[in-house]
């Protein structure tokens, strides 16, 4: 995933879509009526156009999409070749621009299976209805927004419906002390229940968390903050079964880097999505496929979308008949060669 992977770049286009969603998305500190983001299509000399997205998430990302728009046009605007002008190794990118050059060197050079369905995770967000569990093999329960009893209650509840073999990934974003997860953990069944996902408060110490809890735990956001020497001690810690990566956010490169220590561990690994479009989607249905991962992935996201961008959903076939927007729906930023 170097700049001296797409020999055969012609040109490149920036673009700016904006994409209504069926109702306000409540996403911890801020609420989205729609969902904006930039995507580069990449055109080569005797290759099909490539695709690939710059789509900061926010409240999640370091850099909004301003930021993110005028790192990439500084080195659109820069002297020498394209080729040399997209190079993902440059020092001081935001991880959403590394995220788009190294996904499009990365699909010129390197031939990824097609889009298909894969085995997702079916996500319940804090306001869903839960009278009915769906039959998915995986649910992902958002908690952490009320009280550990009323979390206790939903999890239970939830927890009642599953049938053997049905996986619980809980989700707390940060929300919990040690003392409340281990008053939860005291309420809950925990024979169905696969990880909970960064359940403390940041900066806590999770040295005590599965001695008090007995809950097996997984990175989300931590991996974008652990410091590389502190790594070795992050994935040492007790209880930790998972590492749940989020391409957009980290880069495509260290999330693959991440793959392979979570494999080097024996730890689960669960690609996740940022409320991407479809075409970045897609893309992590064949980079789940291209690496090796198995288990249902996080990319449960595209629900809220009214619209697919430029091609239908490939990978999610229940959302193949949204609209497609294409090219003259979007705001073109320039054109380089």
């Amino acid at each position: 995933m170097n700049a001296n992977s797409n020999q055969a770049l012609a040109s490149l286009t920036l673009w700016r879509y904006r994409l209504p969603l069926r109702e306000p998305l409540a996403l911890g500190p801020c609420t989205l009526s729609h969902r904006e983001g930039l995507l580069l299509e990449w055109q080569g000399e005797q290759q099909p156009v490539i695709w690939s997205e710059i789509s900061p998430l926010p409240g999640f990302s370091g850099h909004d999409l301003e930021n993110c728009t005028e790192h990439l046009k500084r080195l659109l605007q820069a002297p020498g070749t394209l080729k040399d002008r997209l190079d993902p190794g440059q020092p001081g990118l935001p991880a959403e621009v590394r995220f788009g050059l190294e996904s499009g060197h990365l699909q010129g050079s390197t031939p990824l299976p097609d889009a298909r369905p894969l085995p997702r995770c079916r996500l319940l967000r804090h306001d869903a209805d839960l009278e009915v569990a769906p039959h998915d093999a995986c649910i992902k329960l958002k908690v952490g927004r009320a009280s550990a009893a009323e979390d206790a209650r939903r999890i239970q509840h939830v927890s009642r419906q599953l049938r053997d073999g049905q996986q619980l990934r809980l989700d707390a974003n940060r929300s919990w002390t040690l003392d409340t997860a281990r008053d939860l953990s005291q309420r809950i069944d925990h024979r169905h229940v696969a990880f909970i996902e960064e359940p403390l408060l940041p900066g806590s110490d999770y040295a005590e968390w599965f001695a008090a809890t007995g809950l097996p735990l997984a990175w989300d956001e931590t991996l974008r903050e652990i410091p590389p020497e502190a790594v070795e001690d992050h994935l040492n810690t007790p209880g930790l079964a998972a590492l749940v990566i989020k391409p957009m956010l980290t880069g495509l490169g260290r999330a693959e880097g991440w793959v392979r220590a979570a494999r080097a561990r024996g730890l689960d690994v669960v690609l996740s999505a940022a409320y991407e479009s479809n075409l970045t989607l897609d893309l992590y249905a064949r980079l789940a496929v291209h690496w090796g991962l198995t288990g249902p992935q996080g990319l449960d996201t595209f629900d809220p979308f009214t619209h697919a961008l430029i091609e239908p959903n490939r990978s999610q076939p229940e959302h193949a008949d949204r609209p497609v927007l294409g090219r003259e729906h979007l705001h073109c930023l320039g054109h380089w060669t």
